[in-house]
Protein backbone atom coordinates (compact mmCIF):
# COMPACT_ATOMS: atom_id res chain seq x y z
CA UNK A 1 0.00 0.00 0.00
CA UNK A 2 1.36 3.18 -1.00
CA UNK A 3 2.20 5.93 1.43
CA UNK A 4 0.42 9.31 2.69
CA UNK A 5 2.96 11.31 0.67
CA UNK A 6 3.57 9.16 -2.35
CA UNK A 7 0.29 9.48 -3.56
CA UNK A 8 0.30 13.56 -2.57
CA UNK A 9 3.16 13.63 -4.53
CA UNK A 10 1.13 12.30 -7.20
CA UNK A 11 -1.27 14.18 -7.20
CA UNK A 12 0.97 17.54 -7.51
CA UNK A 13 2.65 15.92 -10.68
CA UNK A 14 -0.40 15.30 -12.41
CA UNK A 15 -2.18 18.84 -11.40
CA UNK A 16 1.34 20.51 -12.69
CA UNK A 17 2.34 18.51 -16.05
CA UNK A 18 -0.64 20.52 -17.84
CA UNK A 19 1.02 23.55 -17.67
CA UNK A 20 4.12 22.38 -18.41
CA UNK A 21 2.95 21.09 -21.79
CA UNK A 22 1.23 24.16 -22.91
CA UNK A 23 4.53 26.23 -22.18
CA UNK A 24 6.77 23.72 -23.97
CA UNK A 25 3.64 24.21 -26.82
CA UNK A 26 3.51 27.70 -27.10
CA UNK A 27 7.80 27.98 -27.20
CA UNK A 28 7.53 25.13 -29.95
CA UNK A 29 4.90 26.69 -31.99
CA UNK A 30 2.72 23.58 -31.55
CA UNK A 31 -0.54 25.41 -30.23
CA UNK A 32 -3.18 25.38 -32.75
CA UNK A 33 -5.47 28.57 -34.04
CA UNK A 34 -8.42 29.52 -32.48
CA UNK A 35 -11.77 30.27 -34.74
CA UNK A 36 -15.40 30.57 -33.80
CA UNK A 37 -16.42 29.34 -36.97
CA UNK A 38 -15.81 25.05 -36.79
CA UNK A 39 -16.69 25.63 -40.75
CA UNK A 40 -13.41 27.88 -41.30
CA UNK A 41 -11.09 25.83 -38.79
CA UNK A 42 -11.80 22.46 -40.84
CA UNK A 43 -11.17 24.43 -43.99
CA UNK A 44 -7.79 25.63 -42.71
CA UNK A 45 -6.57 22.40 -41.13
CA UNK A 46 -7.47 20.02 -44.40
CA UNK A 47 -4.84 22.43 -46.50
CA UNK A 48 -2.41 20.89 -44.35
CA UNK A 49 0.04 24.13 -44.42
CA UNK A 50 1.40 25.81 -41.31
CA UNK A 51 1.15 29.63 -41.24
CA UNK A 52 2.21 30.28 -37.96
CA UNK A 53 4.20 33.14 -36.81
CA UNK A 54 5.96 31.86 -33.68
CA UNK A 55 6.79 34.96 -31.52
CA UNK A 56 6.60 33.61 -28.62
CA UNK A 57 9.64 31.92 -28.03
CA UNK A 58 11.64 35.16 -28.03
CA UNK A 59 10.94 36.40 -24.56
CA UNK A 60 12.92 32.94 -23.97
CA UNK A 61 15.60 33.05 -26.18
CA UNK A 62 16.21 36.71 -25.21
CA UNK A 63 16.50 35.56 -21.44
CA UNK A 64 18.90 32.82 -22.21
CA UNK A 65 21.17 34.68 -24.29
CA UNK A 66 21.89 36.94 -21.83
CA UNK A 67 22.25 34.04 -18.80
CA UNK A 68 25.85 32.58 -18.90
CA UNK A 69 27.66 31.10 -15.96
CA UNK A 70 31.27 32.87 -16.16
CA UNK A 71 33.06 30.57 -13.47
CA UNK A 72 32.31 28.74 -10.23
CA UNK A 73 34.96 29.04 -7.88
CA UNK A 74 35.57 27.82 -4.53
CA UNK A 75 37.38 29.74 -1.06
CA UNK A 76 40.49 27.55 -2.50
CA UNK A 77 42.20 26.64 -5.82
CA UNK A 78 41.85 22.99 -4.48
CA UNK A 79 38.12 22.87 -4.26
CA UNK A 80 38.17 25.24 -7.78
CA UNK A 81 39.88 22.46 -9.21
CA UNK A 82 37.29 19.68 -7.74
CA UNK A 83 34.50 21.92 -9.38
CA UNK A 84 36.37 21.80 -12.74
CA UNK A 85 36.79 18.28 -12.73
CA UNK A 86 33.03 17.34 -11.66
CA UNK A 87 31.69 20.18 -13.90
CA UNK A 88 33.90 18.35 -16.67
CA UNK A 89 33.12 14.62 -16.55
CA UNK A 90 29.22 15.66 -16.56
CA UNK A 91 29.90 17.51 -19.58
CA UNK A 92 28.00 20.71 -17.80
CA UNK A 93 28.95 23.49 -20.20
CA UNK A 94 26.29 21.00 -22.61
CA UNK A 95 23.96 20.29 -19.63
CA UNK A 96 23.90 23.85 -17.79
CA UNK A 97 22.82 25.59 -20.62
CA UNK A 98 20.29 22.99 -21.49
CA UNK A 99 19.10 23.22 -17.73
CA UNK A 100 18.53 27.07 -18.01
CA UNK A 101 16.80 26.17 -21.26
CA UNK A 102 14.16 24.43 -19.36
CA UNK A 103 13.89 26.36 -16.80
CA UNK A 104 13.27 29.77 -18.48
CA UNK A 105 11.14 27.66 -21.04
CA UNK A 106 8.84 26.09 -18.56
CA UNK A 107 9.57 27.49 -14.96
CA UNK A 108 11.03 24.76 -13.65
CA UNK A 109 13.84 22.36 -13.69
CA UNK A 110 15.26 19.33 -12.19
CA UNK A 111 19.14 18.20 -11.19
CA UNK A 112 19.78 15.21 -9.87
CA UNK A 113 23.36 14.62 -8.08
CA UNK A 114 24.53 10.97 -6.88
CA UNK A 115 27.95 9.80 -5.72
CA UNK A 116 29.66 7.64 -7.67
CA UNK A 117 31.59 4.78 -5.68
CA UNK A 118 34.15 2.42 -6.29
CA UNK A 119 34.12 -1.30 -4.91
CA UNK A 120 35.89 -0.22 -1.45
CA UNK A 121 32.64 2.21 -1.37
CA UNK A 122 34.73 5.22 -1.32
CA UNK A 123 33.31 8.58 -3.26
CA UNK A 124 35.33 8.80 -6.57
CA UNK A 125 33.11 11.42 -8.27
CA UNK A 126 29.58 12.80 -8.71
CA UNK A 127 27.22 11.84 -11.19
CA UNK A 128 24.64 14.66 -12.18
CA UNK A 129 21.45 14.53 -14.50
CA UNK A 130 18.91 17.02 -15.25
CA UNK A 131 15.24 15.67 -14.62
CA UNK A 132 11.85 17.35 -16.40
CA UNK A 133 9.60 19.02 -13.88
CA UNK A 134 6.82 16.55 -15.37
CA UNK A 135 8.47 13.76 -13.71
CA UNK A 136 9.97 15.38 -10.70
CA UNK A 137 8.50 17.78 -8.56
CA UNK A 138 9.64 19.48 -4.67
CA UNK A 139 6.81 19.04 -2.45
CA UNK A 140 7.43 22.37 0.04
CA UNK A 141 6.06 22.43 3.87
CA UNK A 142 3.32 24.59 4.23
CA UNK A 143 4.58 25.73 7.46
CA UNK A 144 7.65 27.10 5.52
CA UNK A 145 7.71 27.69 2.26
CA UNK A 146 11.52 27.61 1.70
CA UNK A 147 11.84 24.28 3.32
CA UNK A 148 11.34 20.99 0.83
CA UNK A 149 9.83 18.34 2.50
CA UNK A 150 10.91 15.75 -0.24
CA UNK A 151 10.82 15.14 -3.74
CA UNK A 152 9.06 13.38 -6.25
CA UNK A 153 10.24 11.25 -9.30
CA UNK A 154 7.77 9.35 -11.27
CA UNK A 155 8.24 7.42 -14.33
CA UNK A 156 7.23 4.69 -16.53
CA UNK A 157 8.56 1.77 -17.99
CA UNK A 158 7.47 -0.94 -20.49
CA UNK A 159 8.24 -4.38 -19.76
CA UNK A 160 7.86 -8.22 -21.28
CA UNK A 161 4.14 -7.88 -19.14
CA UNK A 162 3.12 -4.55 -20.07
CA UNK A 163 4.06 -0.74 -18.90
CA UNK A 164 4.74 0.12 -15.20
CA UNK A 165 4.81 2.68 -13.12
CA UNK A 166 8.07 3.54 -11.31
CA UNK A 167 8.26 6.37 -8.40
CA UNK A 168 11.03 7.33 -5.93
CA UNK A 169 10.97 10.05 -3.30
CA UNK A 170 13.85 11.48 -1.81
CA UNK A 171 14.20 12.75 2.04
CA UNK A 172 17.19 14.41 3.61
CA UNK A 173 18.20 10.81 4.76
CA UNK A 174 16.74 8.18 2.49
CA UNK A 175 15.38 7.58 -0.89
CA UNK A 176 12.22 5.05 -0.77
CA UNK A 177 11.66 3.27 -4.26
CA UNK A 178 8.00 2.16 -5.05
CA UNK A 179 6.94 0.66 -7.99
CA UNK A 180 3.65 -1.09 -9.69
CA UNK A 181 1.80 -4.56 -10.98
CA UNK A 182 1.62 -4.41 -14.61
CA UNK A 183 -1.11 -2.51 -16.17
CA UNK A 184 -1.60 -0.49 -13.53
CA UNK A 185 -1.86 3.38 -13.81
CA UNK A 186 -0.73 4.07 -10.62
CA UNK A 187 -4.07 6.34 -9.44
CA UNK A 188 -5.02 4.42 -6.31
CA UNK A 189 -2.91 3.37 -2.99
CA UNK A 190 -3.31 -0.42 -4.03
CA UNK A 191 -1.51 -0.49 -7.34
CA UNK A 192 1.46 0.51 -5.12
CA UNK A 193 4.07 -1.65 -4.05
CA UNK A 194 7.98 -1.08 -2.56
CA UNK A 195 10.31 -1.42 -5.35
CA UNK A 196 13.43 -4.52 -4.13
CA UNK A 197 16.26 -4.50 -5.33
CA UNK A 198 17.07 -7.59 -7.61
CA UNK A 199 18.74 -10.48 -5.39
CA UNK A 200 21.74 -11.97 -7.18
CA UNK A 201 20.97 -15.74 -8.25
CA UNK A 202 20.36 -18.19 -5.78
CA UNK A 203 19.42 -15.81 -2.81
CA UNK A 204 16.03 -14.13 -1.49
CA UNK A 205 14.65 -11.07 -2.05
CA UNK A 206 15.49 -8.33 0.85
CA UNK A 207 12.44 -6.98 2.26
CA UNK A 208 14.48 -3.57 3.23
CA UNK A 209 15.95 -2.99 0.07
CA UNK A 210 13.23 -0.37 -1.36
CA UNK A 211 14.59 2.11 1.65
CA UNK A 212 18.16 3.47 0.88
CA UNK A 213 19.31 5.23 3.47
CA UNK A 214 22.10 8.00 3.14
CA UNK A 215 24.13 10.26 5.32
CA UNK A 216 23.36 13.10 3.25
CA UNK A 217 21.75 15.92 4.96
CA UNK A 218 19.58 16.70 2.68
CA UNK A 219 17.83 15.22 -0.31
CA UNK A 220 20.19 14.82 -3.23
CA UNK A 221 17.75 17.11 -5.89
CA UNK A 222 17.79 20.51 -6.93
CA UNK A 223 15.40 23.01 -7.65
CA UNK A 224 16.47 25.34 -10.45
CA UNK A 225 13.50 27.88 -11.31
CA UNK A 226 12.25 31.10 -12.06
CA UNK A 227 10.18 31.80 -9.34
CA UNK A 228 9.12 30.69 -5.55
CA UNK A 229 7.69 28.44 -4.51
CA UNK A 230 7.35 27.48 -8.28
CA UNK A 231 9.06 28.81 -11.25
CA UNK A 232 6.57 30.59 -13.88
CA UNK A 233 7.76 30.31 -18.44
CA UNK A 234 9.23 33.17 -19.03
CA UNK A 235 7.04 33.59 -22.17
CA UNK A 236 3.77 32.95 -19.92
CA UNK A 237 2.78 36.35 -20.92
CA UNK A 238 3.03 35.98 -24.71
CA UNK A 239 -0.04 33.33 -24.78
CA UNK A 240 -2.94 35.67 -25.14
CA UNK A 241 -1.09 37.52 -27.90
CA UNK A 242 0.58 34.63 -29.81
CA UNK A 243 -3.12 33.76 -30.23
CA UNK A 244 -4.24 36.32 -31.74
CA UNK A 245 -1.03 36.61 -33.64
CA UNK A 246 -1.82 33.16 -35.03
CA UNK A 247 -5.65 33.87 -36.08
CA UNK A 248 -4.45 36.77 -37.60
CA UNK A 249 -1.37 35.27 -40.09
CA UNK A 250 -3.67 32.11 -41.01
CA UNK A 251 -6.68 34.36 -42.08
CA UNK A 252 -4.76 36.77 -43.87
CA UNK A 253 -3.03 33.39 -45.73
CA UNK A 254 -6.36 32.37 -46.63
CA UNK A 255 -6.69 35.89 -48.30
CA UNK A 256 -3.63 35.80 -50.38
CA UNK A 257 -4.76 33.32 -52.90
CA UNK A 258 -8.09 35.87 -53.52
CA UNK A 259 -5.31 38.66 -53.82
CA UNK A 260 -2.83 36.62 -56.34
CA UNK A 261 -6.02 35.32 -58.23
CA UNK A 262 -9.32 37.35 -57.43
CA UNK A 263 -12.88 36.34 -57.50
CA UNK A 264 -14.68 37.78 -60.61
CA UNK A 265 -18.52 38.06 -61.32
CA UNK A 266 -20.55 38.77 -64.61
CA UNK A 267 -24.42 40.34 -63.69
CA UNK A 268 -26.43 39.17 -67.09
CA UNK A 269 -29.10 41.05 -68.58
CA UNK A 270 -31.66 38.00 -68.61
CA UNK A 271 -33.24 39.51 -71.58
CA UNK A 272 -30.85 39.21 -73.93
CA UNK A 273 -28.53 36.62 -72.29
CA UNK A 274 -27.76 32.87 -73.31
CA UNK A 275 -25.53 31.17 -71.06
CA UNK A 276 -27.12 27.83 -72.14
CA UNK A 277 -23.99 26.55 -74.14
CA UNK A 278 -21.10 28.18 -71.98
CA UNK A 279 -19.32 25.41 -70.40
CA UNK A 280 -17.57 25.68 -67.19
CA UNK A 281 -14.60 26.03 -67.52
CA UNK A 282 -15.42 29.06 -69.72
CA UNK A 283 -14.30 31.25 -67.54
CA UNK A 284 -11.81 29.29 -65.03
CA UNK A 285 -8.51 30.82 -64.50
CA UNK A 286 -7.10 26.69 -64.13
CA UNK A 287 -8.71 24.81 -66.25
CA UNK A 288 -8.44 21.29 -66.29
CA UNK A 289 -9.21 18.06 -69.36
CA UNK A 290 -11.50 15.35 -68.35
CA UNK A 291 -8.55 13.13 -67.60
CA UNK A 292 -7.60 16.08 -65.06
CA UNK A 293 -4.63 17.76 -66.91
CA UNK A 294 -3.98 21.01 -66.02
CA UNK A 295 -4.64 24.02 -69.29
CA UNK A 296 -2.83 23.48 -72.51
CA UNK A 297 -1.46 25.61 -74.89
CA UNK A 298 -3.77 25.00 -77.64
CA UNK A 299 -6.13 28.18 -76.71
CA UNK A 300 -9.59 25.61 -76.12
CA UNK A 301 -9.13 25.28 -72.79
CA UNK A 302 -11.52 29.11 -72.26
CA UNK A 303 -13.06 31.11 -74.30
CA UNK A 304 -10.91 34.28 -72.79
CA UNK A 305 -7.49 34.18 -73.38
CA UNK A 306 -4.87 36.66 -72.26
CA UNK A 307 -2.04 38.06 -74.65
CA UNK A 308 -0.97 40.54 -77.54
CA UNK A 309 -3.19 40.87 -80.15
CA UNK A 310 -6.17 38.45 -77.96
CA UNK A 311 -9.99 39.89 -78.07
CA UNK A 312 -12.67 39.05 -75.63
CA UNK A 313 -15.96 38.28 -76.90
CA UNK A 314 -18.71 39.00 -74.20
CA UNK A 315 -22.26 37.61 -75.35
CA UNK A 316 -24.95 39.52 -73.38
CA UNK A 317 -23.40 40.40 -69.54
CA UNK A 318 -24.33 43.37 -69.01
CA UNK A 319 -21.39 44.05 -66.35
CA UNK A 320 -17.97 41.80 -65.13
CA UNK A 321 -16.11 43.25 -62.33
CA UNK A 322 -14.02 41.46 -59.36
CA UNK A 323 -14.36 41.08 -55.77
CA UNK A 324 -11.16 42.94 -53.99
CA UNK A 325 -9.74 40.85 -51.14
CA UNK A 326 -9.05 42.08 -47.77
CA UNK A 327 -6.23 44.68 -47.40
CA UNK A 328 -3.73 43.19 -45.97
CA UNK A 329 -2.96 45.97 -43.53
CA UNK A 330 -6.36 44.66 -41.71
CA UNK A 331 -4.08 41.52 -40.55
CA UNK A 332 -0.40 42.81 -40.35
CA UNK A 333 -1.12 46.06 -38.67
CA UNK A 334 -2.91 44.15 -35.92
CA UNK A 335 0.08 41.77 -35.77
CA UNK A 336 2.73 44.73 -35.17
CA UNK A 337 0.36 45.66 -32.05
CA UNK A 338 0.00 42.17 -30.58
CA UNK A 339 4.27 42.04 -30.94
CA UNK A 340 4.58 45.17 -29.02
CA UNK A 341 2.14 44.05 -25.92
CA UNK A 342 3.99 40.78 -26.38
CA UNK A 343 6.81 42.58 -25.55
CA UNK A 344 5.55 44.91 -22.63
CA UNK A 345 3.87 41.90 -20.70
CA UNK A 346 7.30 39.86 -20.90
CA UNK A 347 9.35 42.84 -20.40
CA UNK A 348 11.02 42.08 -23.32
CA UNK A 349 12.72 44.99 -25.52
CA UNK A 350 10.91 45.26 -28.37
CA UNK A 351 13.44 45.31 -31.24
CA UNK A 352 14.70 41.83 -30.14
CA UNK A 353 11.52 40.84 -31.57
CA UNK A 354 12.58 42.62 -34.87
CA UNK A 355 16.39 42.83 -35.18
CA UNK A 356 16.09 44.40 -38.69
CA UNK A 357 13.74 47.69 -37.17
CA UNK A 358 15.14 50.93 -35.55
CA UNK A 359 17.81 49.36 -32.86
CA UNK A 360 18.18 52.31 -29.89
CA UNK A 361 21.58 52.84 -28.97
CA UNK A 362 23.65 54.56 -26.50
CA UNK A 363 21.80 55.80 -23.17
CA UNK A 364 18.24 55.47 -25.53
CA UNK A 365 19.09 51.52 -25.36
CA UNK A 366 20.25 51.29 -22.00
CA UNK A 367 17.26 53.09 -20.56
CA UNK A 368 14.69 50.51 -22.68
CA UNK A 369 16.77 47.47 -21.58
CA UNK A 370 16.82 48.43 -18.10
CA UNK A 371 13.63 46.39 -17.09
CA UNK A 372 14.83 43.58 -19.05
CA UNK A 373 18.79 43.75 -17.27
CA UNK A 374 17.12 43.86 -14.25
CA UNK A 375 14.59 41.13 -14.77
CA UNK A 376 18.29 38.98 -15.80
CA UNK A 377 19.81 39.74 -12.44
CA UNK A 378 17.18 38.24 -11.18
CA UNK A 379 17.02 35.08 -12.75
CA UNK A 380 21.08 35.28 -12.34
CA UNK A 381 20.35 35.19 -8.61
CA UNK A 382 17.83 32.37 -8.39
CA UNK A 383 19.66 30.39 -10.72
CA UNK A 384 22.77 31.24 -9.21
CA UNK A 385 21.56 30.54 -5.56
CA UNK A 386 20.94 26.72 -6.70
CA UNK A 387 23.97 26.25 -8.76
CA UNK A 388 25.72 27.37 -5.60
CA UNK A 389 23.98 24.46 -3.41
CA UNK A 390 25.19 21.99 -6.04
CA UNK A 391 28.70 22.27 -5.68
CA UNK A 392 28.59 22.77 -2.18
CA UNK A 393 26.76 19.17 -2.04
CA UNK A 394 29.24 17.91 -4.44
CA UNK A 395 32.04 19.67 -2.32
CA UNK A 396 30.52 17.46 0.59
CA UNK A 397 30.28 13.91 -1.01
CA UNK A 398 33.75 14.16 -2.22
CA UNK A 399 35.07 15.12 1.66
CA UNK A 400 35.12 18.78 1.37
CA UNK A 401 32.84 19.75 3.87
CA UNK A 402 30.80 23.53 4.86
CA UNK A 403 32.39 24.88 1.47
CA UNK A 404 32.59 28.10 0.32
CA UNK A 405 31.45 28.54 -3.24
CA UNK A 406 30.86 31.67 -5.79
CA UNK A 407 29.46 31.45 -8.75
CA UNK A 408 29.81 34.16 -11.22
CA UNK A 409 27.94 35.58 -14.30
CA UNK A 410 28.60 37.18 -17.84
CA UNK A 411 27.28 40.32 -17.21
CA UNK A 412 23.57 41.35 -18.46
CA UNK A 413 24.63 44.04 -19.68
CA UNK A 414 28.01 45.82 -20.73
CA UNK A 415 28.93 49.77 -21.83
CA UNK A 416 29.90 49.24 -25.77
CA UNK A 417 29.08 52.73 -27.42
CA UNK A 418 30.61 56.57 -27.00
CA UNK A 419 28.16 57.91 -24.65
CA UNK A 420 28.71 54.99 -22.01
CA UNK A 421 32.40 55.23 -22.29
CA UNK A 422 32.25 58.94 -22.14
CA UNK A 423 30.03 58.89 -19.19
CA UNK A 424 32.78 56.68 -17.19
CA UNK A 425 35.32 59.06 -18.78
CA UNK A 426 33.42 61.98 -16.35
CA UNK A 427 32.59 59.67 -13.89
CA UNK A 428 36.42 58.95 -12.87
CA UNK A 429 36.96 62.88 -13.63
CA UNK A 430 34.67 63.67 -10.70
CA UNK A 431 35.91 61.56 -8.20
CA UNK A 432 33.85 58.48 -8.69
CA UNK A 433 36.75 54.88 -7.91
CA UNK A 434 37.46 53.75 -10.63
CA UNK A 435 36.40 50.10 -9.82
CA UNK A 436 33.01 51.61 -8.83
CA UNK A 437 32.72 52.59 -12.67
CA UNK A 438 34.39 49.20 -14.11
CA UNK A 439 31.69 47.71 -12.18
CA UNK A 440 28.87 49.76 -13.19
CA UNK A 441 30.01 49.14 -17.24
CA UNK A 442 29.50 45.77 -16.39
CA UNK A 443 32.52 43.95 -16.07
CA UNK A 444 33.32 41.07 -13.64
CA UNK A 445 34.82 41.97 -10.23
CA UNK A 446 37.75 39.34 -11.01
CA UNK A 447 38.40 41.01 -14.28
CA UNK A 448 38.17 44.54 -12.77
CA UNK A 449 40.77 43.65 -10.20
CA UNK A 450 43.09 42.32 -12.83
CA UNK A 451 43.16 45.10 -14.40
CA UNK A 452 43.86 47.74 -12.23
CA UNK A 453 46.06 46.06 -10.35
CA UNK A 454 49.70 48.15 -10.64
CA UNK A 455 47.65 50.98 -11.87
CA UNK A 456 47.35 54.73 -11.29
CA UNK A 457 44.12 56.41 -11.49
CA UNK A 458 45.99 58.98 -14.20
CA UNK A 459 46.98 55.60 -16.56
CA UNK A 460 43.31 54.33 -15.69
CA UNK A 461 42.17 57.41 -17.41
CA UNK A 462 44.29 57.08 -20.47
CA UNK A 463 42.92 53.73 -20.99
CA UNK A 464 39.10 54.86 -20.42
CA UNK A 465 39.98 57.97 -23.37
CA UNK A 466 41.30 54.93 -25.37
CA UNK A 467 38.14 52.98 -25.29
CA UNK A 468 36.05 55.99 -25.69
CA UNK A 469 38.01 57.26 -29.02
CA UNK A 470 38.01 53.45 -30.03
CA UNK A 471 33.90 53.34 -29.52
CA UNK A 472 33.83 56.64 -31.27
CA UNK A 473 35.53 56.15 -34.26
CA UNK A 474 33.97 52.87 -34.49
CA UNK A 475 30.28 54.77 -34.74
CA UNK A 476 31.90 57.35 -37.29
CA UNK A 477 33.06 53.95 -39.64
CA UNK A 478 29.59 52.99 -39.38
CA UNK A 479 28.24 56.39 -40.54
CA UNK A 480 30.34 56.53 -43.49
CA UNK A 481 29.37 52.83 -44.37
CA UNK A 482 25.54 53.55 -44.55
CA UNK A 483 26.60 56.08 -46.33
CA UNK A 484 28.36 54.13 -48.79
CA UNK A 485 32.21 56.12 -48.08
CA UNK A 486 33.90 53.33 -46.95
CA UNK A 487 32.66 49.35 -47.54
CA UNK A 488 31.78 47.63 -44.18
CA UNK A 489 35.30 45.54 -45.18
CA UNK A 490 37.34 48.68 -45.34
CA UNK A 491 35.87 49.96 -42.02
CA UNK A 492 36.95 46.76 -40.43
CA UNK A 493 40.55 46.88 -41.60
CA UNK A 494 40.71 50.58 -40.35
CA UNK A 495 39.30 49.18 -36.94
CA UNK A 496 41.75 45.89 -36.88
CA UNK A 497 44.57 48.18 -37.49
CA UNK A 498 43.87 50.66 -34.54
CA UNK A 499 43.20 48.04 -32.40
CA UNK A 500 46.66 46.16 -33.13
CA UNK A 501 48.46 48.87 -33.05
CA UNK A 502 47.37 49.95 -29.28
CA UNK A 503 47.91 46.04 -28.21
CA UNK A 504 51.47 46.73 -29.37
CA UNK A 505 52.21 50.05 -27.80
CA UNK A 506 50.16 48.31 -24.73
CA UNK A 507 52.62 45.81 -24.93
CA UNK A 508 55.48 48.29 -25.17
CA UNK A 509 54.70 50.31 -22.20
CA UNK A 510 54.40 46.92 -20.31
CA UNK A 511 58.12 45.65 -20.84
CA UNK A 512 59.54 49.24 -20.54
Amino acid sequence: MASSDLMYGIERLDEARPGYREAQAYYDGDVPEIFASARLRRALEDTGVDFRLNFAKTPVDAVLDRLEIAAITGAEDAHTKVIAQVWDANAMDLEAPDIHRHACTLGDAYLIALPVEDDKGTVTGVEMHYNSPQTVRAIYSDENPREVRYYIKQWCETRTLGKIQRAELYYADRTERWTTKPGSDGKQPGDWMHWLAEPDEGEAADEESWTIPHDYGRPPVFHFRTDRPYGRPEHLGAYGPQNAINKLSITHMGTVDYQGFPQRFAISDSATTDTSDLEPGDFDDFPTDDAGAGPTDTGDDSSLKAGPGEVWMLRGFKSVGQLDAANPSVFLDPILFEVRAMAQITTTPLHLFDPQGDVPSGESLRAKDGPFVKKIRNLQRLLGATWRDVFQFVLDLLGIPAAMVDVRWVPAATVEDQTGWQTATEKVKNGVPRKQVLLEAGYREEQVDAWLEGVDDAELARRVNILATVADSAQKLGAATALGVVTSEQAQQLLNGALSDIEALAGVEART
